[in-house]
């Protein structure tokens, strides 16, 4: 899914109801046979359902439920990974801060203290892994 197709489905979640391309296409300037383009992938991905006018052009979207709930996972998993890394900045900031130590005074419990912050951050960084292959895998 690209960046556009995000957005649309993000904000067809958000006025959780019919919206006119028109009202898509002005809130992202983007030109009207751009966003029905998008729209009409999304349509055959079945996130969205779609009307046509009597002209046969796209004229309003809403989300499906299947486009909920892909909205909802992918907004789930985001969550999670920034938490991971907040988590992953504070214990680097914790490593940089133990490495000046133990290089200002090199004392066993210096050393130690930055053998255990280095354990930590690896650990914090293994656990991000499979949260950007699980976002990987939705994106695809």
């Amino acid at each position: 899914m690209n960046h556009l197709q995000k957005q649309i489905l993000s904000f067809l979640e958000e006025c959780n109801r019919e919206r006119c391309v028109s009202k898509i296409a002005q809130k992202y300037d983007k030109n009207l046979e751009v966003v029905r383009a998008e729209l009409v992938i999304l349509a055959n991905k079945k996130l969205i359902a779609i009307k046509k006018s009597t002209t046969g052009k796209i004229s309003r979207a809403t989300i499906s439920p299947k486009g909920k709930q892909c909205f909802r996972e992918a907004t789930a998993i985001k969550g999670s990974v920034q938490e991971q890394i907040n988590e992953l900045k504070q214990k680097l900031s914790a490593l940089e801060a133990s490495f000046i130590r133990a290089k200002e005074n090199p004392t066993g419990e210096n050393k130690q203290s930055l053998l255990d912050n280095a354990n930590t951050v690896q650990s914090v960084a293994y656990g991000l892994n499979s949260f950007f292959k699980v976002g990987l895998d939705i994106l695809k």
